[in-house]
């Protein structure tokens, strides 16, 4: 059977969040002779929570059924947004963080990491299951909930393999997460 790819890069596959994304710092330095020397610092930098416009690419890579597709364009796009509708106007954290404490209750979540204290409304709020909230988590995430959506309800021919279905998830203008299914 002949294999295929179809890519999504439409305007409508974008959502408007809000993050932190805890790091820790590198120190660039360049020497008298010209030879650069990139060191890590000790301490766990915590960014100030911010905002972005996330703009998501879909690609999917597979066996033409029997009409000659991958799957139908339209089909996926609105499975996409649908997800991506989940992330719209929300203060994204990540839950799994061990350094995170946070105390919910019927209307606002208060997070401490750090040094750093915020208290939101629930509402605005998504909890995700993972260490930081940086842009190649959340794709991940975005990804990994797609890829179900299409293997439960048998939309394509055959089950998903490895790097069949790739995210790639714009933070910034020129600045890209790119995150490719993994079969576990």
């Amino acid at each position: 059977m002949s294999q295929a790819s179809i890519i999504i890069d439409r305007d409508s596959l974008k959502f408007t969040a809000f993050h932190w994304v805890k790091y820790r710092p590198m120190v660039i330095d360049t020497a008298s002779d010209g030879s650069i020397t990139v060191r890590r610092e000790d301490r766990v930098i915590v960014e100030p929570l911010h905002g972005h416009t996330f703009r998501a690419k879909l690609e999917i890579t597979g066996t033409l059924d029997e009409f000659g597709c991958v799957v139908d364009f339209v089909l996926a796009e609105r499975i996409l947004v649908k997800i991506l509708q989940q992330f719209e106007q929300k203060i994204l954290i990540p839950a799994d963080d061990p350094d995170l404490t946070l105390r919910q209750d019927s209307s606002q979540v208060t997070i401490w990491v750090n040094d750093c204290e915020w208290v939101f409304p629930k509402k605005n709020t998504k909890l995700l299951p993972t260490k930081n909230a940086s842009t190649e988590a959340i794709a991940s995430i975005i990804l990994a909930k797609f890829a179900a959506v299409i293997q439960k309800n048998n939309i394509l021919p055959e089950p998903f393999s490895d790097e069949q279905c790739v995210l790639t998830l714009e933070e910034d203008s020129g600045m890209y997460a790119r995150v490719a299914f993994r079969v576990s």
